[in-house]
Formats: structure tokens, C-alpha cells, sequence
């Protein structure tokens, strides 16, 4: 028997088509059915249904030009919230391309993912336990920009590549965790409380509270306080100290330092005083043409020990007197000098006296001006012997 292959499946009733496939089974020859049963089925005509024919049931081992269904239980579920796949990793694969505008799976595996945009928390792991198996590469001609963003209600936070000059711009702070540290060529250069020995050169401008501060050469700071590493001193408002300390200030120069191993000194450097002050008073003056004023007159009398020896104008004192004077003395306003007579010339006021450098029996002790002149008028005092 012959069927129109054109007509068949042109039809779209499923009863017509059940009727021709009835009339070709029993034009055919049932022994040779049996026989042999795939020569029978190449003589069924193929034939076409429409899907509005077919509602429900289960379809086993179904295939297509497209489709191949191997799978011995339910895999794929269709409904109108969107495709649902089992175990996508072990029972997908895709040869080609994947383009889509929303994907949503618990796990995908892929040799390799490019992306324009990647949104999300990103996790690597294998056997439930974190992996890094390599960079994350950013593969342009231009990188520029290229990073991490973090959109958050206020702004985004980037770290990300910059160029001219090529550097990393993190727009947050680092936070290290404690007995964490930054490090550089695998050198530690700071962590929670030191700089790395690595660190020789800085430009601070402001620290707090230094402990134990070691500075080897020449140092400056705020462009008046100079050490010179080379010489040893320590010049305040110059660069070129003249001694161990050397302090200038109002044009006036004061050093302070040794002339040698044996002797110390202190004081101004051109023709200038010097004064001791407490109080902001001056104690003890020196003026430039070295003379000296042990108190102030500006202020009351002040009181003046020395606990020990006084020796003027001698070079080798007496050690057995406090008081050691070469030359004439004033007690209370009046004149004590020497010399062996009477003195001729030269003023004098009442009450001065000479002490007799000559003492002999018969002479006397000194004399003492009885009325001041020019020598005035002077009368012997303290006849030596009996006579």
C-alpha cells in the first residue's frame, strides 16, 4: 500500500492520522513482521501531531535533532518564575557561548568566566574549604580605572589602577589586624607601634612624645637649631657654631665650651656683658672690659659668703689667713694703706691711716690723718717700746 508522504503529514487531526497508520498495518504481511521488525518500521511514513494533541504523560528516551534526554530523573523544571537546573556543574555543559541578562544557580563551573560587569559576593572555594589559584587579571590595553568598586549608600569605595604615574588608589583606610605589619621587599618598614630599621629618611613636620632619640650627623631644626655632625657643637640662630654650644640671639654671641682638656668657660664671644641672672635680676655682672659687680644696686643689699679663702691680687695666697689683700683697703669708708713714713702727696680724708712697713723700738705703728687735705694732717699712733 502506498501513503501520500506529502499528505500525511500535512494533516493535523490525530484521528486521520491513527486511520492511515491502521490501513498500512494491514496491507503489510504479518510473517514478515516478525521477521523482521526494523525493515517494517523504515516502511511507516513519518508523521507529524499537532501539540495541541498532546496533554500530559511522560515521554522516556526522548530525542530530536536538538535535544538528547538521557537523564533517569527529573533535571529540568520549566514554570513561570524561570528555568530551574539540578546540580548544574556535574550536569551541565555548554560548548560555545552562554549570553544572558540573569543567571541564578547554587554552583557553576567553567574554565574560564569574562564578564563587563561582576556584581556580588565572589567565593572561591573546593571541599567547602577556601582556594586562590590564581591572580584576578584585568587584561586591557588600557587599565586605567580598572579595580574593585564598592557601591554603598554614600559613596563608592574603589581601589583600583591609576596611571601617570602607574600606582594603586585606595579611597578607604587599612586596617591590619594586631602584630600586623606593612612591609616592603619583604622587609617590615611599619607596624602597630615601630618604624622598620629600613626607614633612614623622613620629612615629619610634627611628632608627639619621643623617647630615646638618636640622630647621627648633621641635623636642623625649624632652621635655627643647627648641629653640625662634622665639628661636634650645637649652633641656636647659626650655622657655624664657634664653640660646643653657641647660642646667638639680638646680635649678641654666647659660647659655651673648653679651651682645653683641662679648663671650661663661658661667656660672649665679641665686647659684650654678661650677667647672671635669678629672678630676672641680675646677680653678678661682667662688663666687656672684664670688670665685675657682685650684686644689684637696683635692688636690696644682698648677702655674699665664701666658704673659704679670700685672696686679692695674690697669686699664692697665704694659707694660713682668710684674708690675703696686696695693696690698700677701705673699712667703713676709711683708708688703710702702707708705706714707711708720713705720705707727702696725694688726698686724704680724716680718720685714713698708714701702717709703718718699718717698725722699729721708738717708732710707731702708723699714722692717722687727723684733718683731711692734700696730704693733710697726720699724727703718729702706737709708739713701739717703753720709752
Amino acid at each position: 500500500m502506498f501513503i501520500d508522504k506529502y499528505h500525511i503529514m500535512n494533516k493535523t487531526n490525530l484521528d486521520q492520522a491513527l486511520a492511515a497508520l491502521s490501513d498500512a498495518l494491514k496491507s503489510t504481511d504479518p510473517n514478515s513482521f516478525l521477521e523482521n521488525p526494523k525493515d517494517f518500521v523504515k516502511k511507516i511514513p513519518f508523521r507529524s501531531l499537532s501539540g495541541d494533541h498532546i496533554n500530559g504523560g511522560k515521554i522516556i528516551n526522548f530525542s530530536s535533532s536538538g535535544i538528547s534526554d538521557k537523564a533517569s530523573k527529573e533535571q529540568i523544571t520549566i514554570s513561570d518564575n524561570g528555568l530551574v537546573i539540578s546540580k548544574f556543574s556535574q550536569g551541565f555543559s555548554v560548548d560555545g557561548n552562554i549570553h544572558t541578562n540573569s543567571l541564578s544557580a547554587n554552583n557553576i563551573v567553567v574554565d574560564r568566566i569574562e564578564a563587563k560587569e561582576i556584581i556580588g559576593k565572589i567565593t572561591v572555594e573546593e571541599d567547602d574549604e577556601p582556594i586562590i589559584n590564581g591572580p584576578i587579571r584585568f587584561v586591557n590595553d588600557n587599565i586605567d580605572g580598572l579595580g574593585l568598586l564598592w557601591n554603598g549608600k554614600d559613596y563608592t569605595k574603589q581601589f583600583i589602577f591609576l596611571s601617570n604615574p602607574d600606582r594603586i588608589f585606595l579611597s578607604e583606610s587599612i586596617d591590619l589586624a594586631r602584630n600586623k605589619n606593612f612591609s616592603i621587599n619583604n622587609l617590615m618598614v611599619l607596624n602597630e607601634n615601630t618604624l622598620g630599621t629600613s626607614v633612614t629618611k623622613s620629612y615629619l613636620r610634627e611628632v608627639g612624645r619621643l623617647k630615646g632619640l638618636i640622630v647621627e650627623g648633621t641635623a636642623t631644626i625649624g632652621e635655627h637649631f643647627y648641629f653640625d655632625g662634622n665639628s661636634k657643637r650645637l649652633g641656636i640662630g647659626t650655622e657655624q657654631p664657634n664653640a660646643a654650644i653657641n647660642v646667638i640671639e639680638n646680635d649678641v654671641e654666647i659660647i659655651i665650651g673648653t679651651n682645653n682638656s683641662a679648663k671650661a668657660f663661658i661667656g660672649t664671644m665679641a665686647s659684650h656683658s654678661l650677667d647672671i641672672v635669678t629672678d630676672n635680676q641680675s646677680r653678678i655682672h661682667l662688663s666687656a672690659d672684664g670688670n665685675i659687680v657682685l650684686g644689684n644696686f637696683k635692688t636690696a643689699p644682698i648677702q655674699t659668703s665664701i666658704n673659704g679663702k679670700l685672696a686679692i691680687r695674690i697669686q699664692n695666697p697665704d694659707p694660713d689667713v682668710d684674708l690675703h689683700v696686696a695693696g690698700s683697703v677701705k673699712f667703713n669708708g676709711k683708708l688703710q694703706t702702707h708705706s714707711n713714713g708720713l705720705p707727702d702727696s696725694g688726698s686724704f680724708n680724716k680718720g685714713d691711716i698708714v701702717w709703718n712697713t718699718d717698725p722699729r723700738i721708738g717708732s710707731y705703728v702708723g699714722w692717722i690723718c687727723v684733718q683731711s687735705g692734700t696730704p693733710g694732717l697726720w699724727e703718729p699712733f702706737g709708739k713701739i717700746g717703753n720709752q
